[in-house]
Order: structure tokens, then sequence, then C-alpha cells
């Protein structure tokens, strides 16, 4: 996780952060406890789903980290 925090550190063109900040960490824990549910799991088969493309669903799942 120490690895995917500098990652996901998120900082301003005018501002460098030498370590990420506790909202980054917060958000950094988020994704991965959010990325180990199965979020379609028990779904009817018959039921009405889309498929979404991966890139949406990563800077959604990123923004989302930080708002909640």
């Amino acid at each position: 996780m120490r690895q995917a925090a500098g990652a996901f550190r998120r900082q301003a063109g005018w501002y460098h952060k030498a370590h990420p900040t506790f909202a980054d960490a917060l958000a950094l824990v988020r994704k991965e406890l959010w990325a180990q549910e199965e979020t379609f799991y028990g779904l009817a088969a018959h039921t009405d789903t889309i498929k979404v493309p991966r890139a949406f669903m990563e800077r959604l799942t990123d923004a989302v980290c930080y708002a909640a």
C-alpha cells in the first residue's frame, strides 16, 4: 500500500507535497476496501445491466474516494 500511496497522492501544480496528507491516505484506504467488494454479487441474470469502461470507473472511484 505504501507504493500505491505515492501514485494516489493528489497535488496542485503550484504546491508540491513531499508526503501524502491524511485525506490522501484515507482516500487510498477507501479505494482498497471498495475494490475488495463484490459490487454486483447476487444480481439476478434477468436484470438490466450495462458495461462501463474501466477507465471511467477508475476516474469515478478516485473522485468518490476523496468526496466520501
